[in-house]
């Protein structure tokens, strides 16, 4: 009996700090008379502050990775990692989901507002996308819920753009600022795999077809009769998919 008691003691304290976890980061959360029943109301005010907090800090570490190209291009004051500290961004707070797609797309949403009138070259607002893609990876932690269908990645984004974006990145890498910059329609994959790690990858016709089949209604054995490639290309985009996290295969 003592080591039954202890188990219930261990899951009920795991299921409070997950309780309180979720009440930090996560304002519905916070909305919920439910709280009431584990903080008092200074104890709930304090974790309110702490809650916003810890958005800030967090958004603030990702946009400062995410649009470190433009940070180098419109100096360190007007950099995105400032939208944190804008109204914008406090009134966002109260729907705040801490790494949810929602909130980083609106997070990302608001620096491209912020970043996009202080440079007028023609490649500006893509590079500034590329960024906002990348930093969707960085912020989103967001997990699928596995269903019989393989499905695309919570964050992952497949985007086209009219400049040759790989080479910008290395020109501005090497803190050369073109006026111009290349014109080359590339198909650029932006993912994260379920431990962290980014991708960016250029899209073969292959895994293409593959990602644009996957819809979260399609079984795995009907995409390649969906699409003209060949069971070998098929398999070979599906694995390469699921090790950049791309997809999500089901179990």
């Amino acid at each position: 009996m003592p080591e039954e008691n202890a188990s219930i003691g261990r899951r009920e304290d795991r299921d409070l700090q997950d309780r309180i976890i979720r009440h930090l980061t996560d304002a519905n959360a916070r909305s919920q008379a439910a709280a009431l029943e584990y903080l008092d109301d200074s104890e709930a005010q304090r974790a309110e502050r702490f809650s916003r907090f810890l958005a800030r800090r967090y958004y603030r570490d990702r946009l400062s990775r995410g649009f470190r190209y433009s940070a180098k291009l419109v100096g360190p004051q007007n950099a995105a990692d400032h939208v944190p500290d804008s109204p914008q961004f406090e009134s966002m707070l109260d729907r705040c989901v801490l790494s949810s797609m929602a909130t980083s797309r609106s997070v990302g949403e608001l620096a491209v507002t912020r970043l996009i009138p202080f440079r007028h070259e023609a490649w500006w607002s893509e590079l500034l996308e590329y960024e906002r893609a990348f930093f969707l990876q960085l912020a989103t932690s967001e997990l699928k819920v596995l269903s019989k269908f393989p499905q695309r990645g919570t964050s992952a984004i497949v985007r086209t753009f009219e400049f040759d974006l790989p080479e910008l990145l290395v020109c501005l890498r090497s803190d050369e600022i073109p006026t111009e910059a290349s014109r080359r329609r590339v198909t650029l994959l932006f993912s994260r795999t379920h431990l962290g790690r980014v991708y960016v990858v250029e899209m073969d016709k292959p895994s293409a077809a593959v990602f644009d089949a996957i819809d979260g209604k399609t079984a795995v054995e009907s995409i390649s009769s969906l699409r003209s490639i060949s069971d070998a290309e098929t398999q070979r985009a599906f694995t390469t998919l699921t090790e950049i996290g791309a997809i999500v295969l089901p179990t």
